[in-house]
C-alpha cells in the first residue's frame, strides 16, 4: 500500500515547483505542504475501499490497513517538509519568507489530521514534528533569507531587491527592497518598525495554537468532503493568526502606517501588514 505515498509525491512535488518557478517560493511551499498529503490521502481511502463502500480488514504483520494508510500520508507530509525545507534554505524573499511563517504550521497540521484519521498515533507523531520545526525555526528564524543590509542613511535593517512586505523579527528589521525605493517615507517606516511592541507571550501562545486548529479535521469521517473542510479551517487560521500578529499592536506612528498599507494597496497587494 505504497500507491498513494509514490503518485502524492510524483504530482504534488512537480506541480508545487511549477508553481514556484510562476507564482513565487511562497505557493510553492503551500503547495507542496497541500498537494503531496491530499492526493496520498486520495488514493489511501481508495486503497481501503472508502469509494467502494466497504473497508480492508486484512492485517499485515499485526498491522492494520489503516495503519499503512496512515502512514502513507504521514510520509507524504514528511516528504513534502524535507522538499519546503530544501528549497528554503536559500534565496527567499522578504515577501516569501514572511508569508510561508504565516502558513506553514497550519497547513501542517492540516497534514497531520488527515494522517491521524487512520490512525490517531499519528496526531502524537504530528506534534512531536510540529514542535521540531518550532524549535528549528526559534534556533535560526531567519533561515533562507537573501537579503542585504539597508543603506546607512536608511537606517539598520535588511532588505531585498523587490519585497513590498516590511516586518519585525526579534530585534531584526525586515524591510522590502521596494519600499527603500518606492515608498517616500522609507527612512521613518524604519524608525517605526524599530519602536513597534513586540508581541505579548500569551499572544504568541495564542497563534500558536490557532495553528493548531486544522488538527480538529480528525475528528471529522473519513472521507473527500473531509479534505474541503480541512482545507477551510486551515485557510481560517491562517488568516486569524495573522490577525492576531498584526491588529492592535502598539505603535508610536498610526499615520505612517496607514500611508504604508495605500502605498501597498496602490501596488494590488493584497498583503495585511502592521506596523
Amino acid at each position: 500500500m505504497i500507491a498513494g505515498l509514490l503518485l502524492g509525491v510524483a504530482v504534488g512535488i512537480p506541480v508545487s515547483f511549477i508553481f514556484g518557478r510562476v507564482l513565487g517560493r511562497a505557493s510553492e511551499v503551500l503547495v507542496a505542504l497541500v498537494g503531496v498529503p491530499v492526493i496520498t490521502y486520495a488514493v489511501a481511502l481508495y486503497e481501503s475501499g472508502y469509494f467502494a463502500g466497504q473497508t480492508l480488514s486484512v492485517s499485515v504483520g499485526g498491522a492494520s490497513p489503516e495503519f499503512f494508510a496512515g502512514l502513507e500520508v504521514f510520509l507524504g507530509l514528511v516528504v513534502a517538509l524535507a522538499y519546503v525545507s530544501l528549497r528554503t534554505r536559500k534565496g527567499l524573499r522578504i515577501d516569501d519568507f514572511i508569508q510561508i511563517s504565516v502558513t506553514s504550521l497550519s497547513y501542517t497540521s492540516f497534514g497531520i489530521a488527515l494522517a491521524g484519521q487512520f490512525w490517531p498515533g499519528f496526531i502524537v507523531a504530528g506534534l512531536i514534528l510540529i514542535g521540531l520545526m518550532v524549535a528549528m525555526s526559534r534556533r535560526n528564524p531567519l533561515r533562507g533569507l537573501d537579503v542585504r543590509p539597508c543603506p546607512p542613511e536608511v537606517g539598520d535593517c535588511l532588505t531585498d531587491d523587490d519585497s513590498l512586505m516590511s516586518a519585525r523579527v526579534r530585534d531584526t528589521l525586515l524591510v522590502g527592497g521596494k519600499v527603500l525605493k518606492e515608498f517616500p517615507k522609507a527612512k521613518e517606516l524604519v524608525e517605526c518598525l524599530k519602536h513597534t511592541g513586540k508581541l505579548s507571550r500569551l499572544r504568541r501562545v495564542a497563534i500558536f495554537f490557532v495553528s493548531l486548529l486544522p488538527l480538529l479535521t480528525v475528528l471529522l469521517p473519513r472521507g473527500d468532503a473531509t479534505i474541503f473542510v480541512g482545507l477551510a479551517v486551515a485557510y481560517a487560521s491562517v488568516l486569524i493568526g495573522a490577525a492576531l500578529s498584526t491588529r492592535r499592536r502598539p505603535t508610536q506612528c498610526p499615520e505612517l502606517a496607514e500611508e504604508y498599507r495605500e502605498f501597498i494597496r496602490k501596488r494590488k497587494r493584497k498583503l495585511d501588514i502592521a506596523v
